[in-house]
């Protein structure tokens, strides 16, 4: 970042301080927005990160190339919406649940602002100093941003959502990504029924595999991970999922399979050949895009 992109020295003050598995992420993530729109890194910047970095450590000793999930990860589903939006004759409406403090939105609504009507997004904590950031960064585009702070899983989270612009008539992308981890299969198909509106909607969801999908050699790698992630975050457990048992879930709430892209094919996206995902078994980490 060049000085001219920085954010002035009296404002890193307020820096938002990220909880240590949200700040691994980022550190994991930190190359994809190098190069991005200069709002996009400023927004990075904003970011105190530092408490990721003794568990960044910890999975480095168990698999020192884990980065490459979340690289493969993050480019593939960008990309995706990015082309679910370039299909659209109609502007699209953008929902992201769980989104954290994840500069994404920031860079759809900046790189695709004629395809874009509105993104909102969702989460428990954080969403009133998101705003402000964007807000500050890039009041053109501020407008187009909402920030709820909502349980993804209550009753009224349609209502909620309605209430901060969703228009249910208008298309819709829905992302859920690195939450199904931790939400019951019957929660996660409330979620999803939520926006049964004529199929005109796209519901993305990011998924770990069961073990018995990943090859022997791998399996110890997602295992000890998760694990470390489950401790610091106090979760009770992990989710898994399969493609089968997503697109029966979607089928139950009048919805279809699209389409589900394995990490081994997020890769090859990426980079153009495969470096460590060879294979299908080779990876945990899956995506699944449905018409809701």
């Amino acid at each position: 970042m060049s000085k001219n992109d920085q954010i002035d020295p009296a404002e890193k003050l307020k820096k938002l301080r990220l909880h240590p598995t949200a700040a691994l992420v980022m550190l994991w993530s930190l190359p994809l927005f190098a190069g991005g729109p200069v709002p996009v890194r400023q927004f990075v910047e904003m970011l105190d990160i530092s408490s990721g970095k003794d568990l960044l450590r910890k999975c480095d000793a168990i698999c020192d190339w884990y980065r490459e999930v979340i690289l493969n990860r993050k480019h593939f589903i960008k990309l995706l919406v990015e082309s679910l939006l370039a299909e659209s004759d109609d502007e699209v409406q953008i929902v992201i649940l769980a989104a954290g403090k994840s500069p994404l939105a920031l860079e759809l609504i900046l790189e695709n602002p004629a395809k874009i009507a509105k993104i909102l997004e969702v989460d428990l904590a954080g969403t009133e100093e998101k705003k402000r950031l964007y807000s500050r960064l890039t009041p053109d585009s501020a407008e187009k941003l909402r920030c709820l702070t909502a349980n993804i899983a209550s009753d009224d989270l349609l209502d909620q959502l309605t209430g901060e612009g969703f228009d249910p008539v208008a298309p819709a992308i829905v992302l859920m990504e690195g939450i199904s981890y931790y939400l019951p299969e019957k929660d996660l198909e409330k979620i999803v029924s939520k926006f049964r509106f004529g199929r005109r909607n796209r519901f993305i969801v990011e998924y770990l595999v069961p073990c018995s999908e990943v090859k022997a050699a791998r399996r110890e790698i997602p295992k000890s991970i998760f694990s470390l992630i489950q401790k610091e975050a106090e979760t009770d457990g992990t989710r898994c999922y399969t493609e089968l048992e997503l697109s029966s879930l979607f089928r139950r709430s009048g919805g279809r399979e699209i389409s589900c892209t394995d990490m081994s094919e997020m890769e090859l996206m990426r980079l153009g050949q495969n470096r460590y995902f060879c294979e299908t078994g080779d990876g945990w980490i899956e995506c699944f895009l449905g018409s809701i």
